[in-house]
Protein backbone atom coordinates (compact mmCIF):
# COMPACT_ATOMS: atom_id res chain seq x y z
CA UNK A 1 0.00 0.00 0.00
CA UNK A 2 1.62 3.45 -0.78
CA UNK A 3 2.02 5.45 1.81
CA UNK A 4 0.16 8.15 1.62
CA UNK A 5 -2.58 5.90 1.23
CA UNK A 6 -1.92 4.51 4.90
CA UNK A 7 -1.59 7.88 5.84
CA UNK A 8 -4.71 8.74 5.09
CA UNK A 9 -6.57 5.79 6.79
CA UNK A 10 -4.60 6.64 9.79
CA UNK A 11 -5.55 10.34 10.04
CA UNK A 12 -9.06 8.98 9.09
CA UNK A 13 -9.49 6.54 12.09
CA UNK A 14 -7.58 9.12 14.19
CA UNK A 15 -10.11 11.43 13.16
CA UNK A 16 -13.27 8.90 13.86
CA UNK A 17 -11.71 8.20 17.23
CA UNK A 18 -11.72 12.13 18.24
CA UNK A 19 -15.14 12.32 17.26
CA UNK A 20 -16.80 9.76 18.99
CA UNK A 21 -14.63 10.23 22.40
CA UNK A 22 -14.92 14.25 22.35
CA UNK A 23 -18.89 14.51 22.03
CA UNK A 24 -18.57 15.88 25.94
CA UNK A 25 -16.37 18.50 25.52
CA UNK A 26 -17.53 19.74 21.85
CA UNK A 27 -20.90 19.92 23.25
CA UNK A 28 -19.70 22.12 26.23
CA UNK A 29 -18.10 24.51 23.55
CA UNK A 30 -21.54 24.55 21.45
CA UNK A 31 -23.74 25.59 24.59
CA UNK A 32 -20.91 28.39 25.60
CA UNK A 33 -21.32 29.72 21.95
CA UNK A 34 -25.09 29.57 21.72
CA UNK A 35 -25.11 31.48 25.51
CA UNK A 36 -22.84 34.04 23.53
CA UNK A 37 -25.03 34.33 20.68
CA UNK A 38 -27.84 34.66 23.00
CA UNK A 39 -26.06 37.38 24.78
CA UNK A 40 -27.16 34.90 27.91
CA UNK A 41 -23.83 36.51 30.36
CA UNK A 42 -25.08 34.38 33.30
CA UNK A 43 -25.00 31.09 31.57
CA UNK A 44 -22.06 31.74 29.67
CA UNK A 45 -20.29 32.65 32.67
CA UNK A 46 -20.98 28.81 33.76
CA UNK A 47 -18.55 27.38 31.34
CA UNK A 48 -15.51 29.83 32.50
CA UNK A 49 -13.37 28.87 34.97
CA UNK A 50 -12.65 31.31 37.69
CA UNK A 51 -9.17 31.48 36.75
CA UNK A 52 -9.39 31.68 32.47
CA UNK A 53 -7.04 33.07 30.55
CA UNK A 54 -8.06 34.50 26.99
CA UNK A 55 -4.84 35.54 25.22
CA UNK A 56 -6.28 37.95 22.00
CA UNK A 57 -4.41 38.77 19.11
CA UNK A 58 -6.14 41.33 17.51
CA UNK A 59 -3.56 43.97 17.55
CA UNK A 60 0.12 42.94 16.96
CA UNK A 61 1.48 42.29 20.16
CA UNK A 62 -1.86 40.81 21.30
CA UNK A 63 -3.23 41.32 24.80
CA UNK A 64 -4.58 38.86 27.72
CA UNK A 65 -7.43 38.79 30.23
CA UNK A 66 -7.34 37.29 33.03
CA UNK A 67 -10.16 36.46 35.34
CA UNK A 68 -13.59 35.28 34.89
CA UNK A 69 -15.36 39.23 35.37
CA UNK A 70 -12.77 40.52 33.25
CA UNK A 71 -13.64 38.04 30.93
CA UNK A 72 -17.09 38.82 30.75
CA UNK A 73 -16.82 42.57 31.00
CA UNK A 74 -14.38 42.42 27.97
CA UNK A 75 -17.10 40.38 26.38
CA UNK A 76 -20.04 42.67 27.14
CA UNK A 77 -18.45 45.78 25.84
CA UNK A 78 -17.33 44.02 22.50
CA UNK A 79 -20.98 43.34 21.74
CA UNK A 80 -22.80 46.87 23.23
CA UNK A 81 -24.85 47.55 20.33
CA UNK A 82 -23.76 44.80 18.22
CA UNK A 83 -26.59 41.67 16.53
CA UNK A 84 -23.43 39.98 15.53
CA UNK A 85 -23.40 36.10 15.70
CA UNK A 86 -21.09 33.48 14.69
CA UNK A 87 -20.77 29.90 14.38
CA UNK A 88 -17.96 27.55 13.80
CA UNK A 89 -16.78 26.69 10.51
CA UNK A 90 -14.72 23.77 11.50
CA UNK A 91 -13.68 22.74 14.82
CA UNK A 92 -11.18 19.81 15.74
CA UNK A 93 -10.67 18.09 19.09
CA UNK A 94 -7.88 16.93 21.09
CA UNK A 95 -9.84 15.07 24.16
CA UNK A 96 -6.43 13.61 25.94
CA UNK A 97 -5.62 17.40 25.94
CA UNK A 98 -8.71 18.68 26.85
CA UNK A 99 -8.60 21.48 24.00
CA UNK A 100 -10.37 22.17 20.89
CA UNK A 101 -9.52 24.45 17.80
CA UNK A 102 -12.37 26.17 16.00
CA UNK A 103 -12.23 28.61 13.11
CA UNK A 104 -15.16 30.65 13.32
CA UNK A 105 -16.94 32.95 10.97
CA UNK A 106 -18.81 36.13 12.22
CA UNK A 107 -22.55 37.56 10.58
CA UNK A 108 -20.51 40.47 9.83
CA UNK A 109 -17.91 37.71 7.52
CA UNK A 110 -15.07 38.20 10.54
CA UNK A 111 -12.74 35.24 11.00
CA UNK A 112 -10.83 34.05 13.36
CA UNK A 113 -9.07 30.52 14.77
CA UNK A 114 -9.83 29.85 18.84
CA UNK A 115 -8.11 27.72 20.53
CA UNK A 116 -9.82 26.36 23.74
CA UNK A 117 -8.38 24.47 26.42
CA UNK A 118 -10.30 22.80 29.12
CA UNK A 119 -10.06 22.44 32.83
CA UNK A 120 -12.61 20.80 34.61
CA UNK A 121 -14.56 20.70 32.09
CA UNK A 122 -14.41 24.68 32.13
CA UNK A 123 -12.49 26.98 29.79
CA UNK A 124 -9.20 27.46 31.40
CA UNK A 125 -7.62 29.53 28.46
CA UNK A 126 -8.35 30.79 24.93
CA UNK A 127 -6.27 31.64 22.47
CA UNK A 128 -7.57 33.85 20.18
CA UNK A 129 -6.12 34.99 16.55
CA UNK A 130 -7.84 37.27 14.26
CA UNK A 131 -7.54 37.45 10.76
CA UNK A 132 -6.33 40.32 9.18
CA UNK A 133 -8.50 43.07 8.10
CA UNK A 134 -8.09 43.04 4.36
CA UNK A 135 -5.95 46.07 3.01
CA UNK A 136 -7.37 49.28 1.02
Amino acid sequence: MPASRALRREISGWQDRLVNSSGDLLERLRLFFAAENARDWSKYAEFLHPDVEWFIFDTPGGRVVQGRSRYLDEMVQAYAGSSATFEAELTVVDPTAGRIAAVLVSSTARRSIDIFEFENELIRREWEFYEPPASS
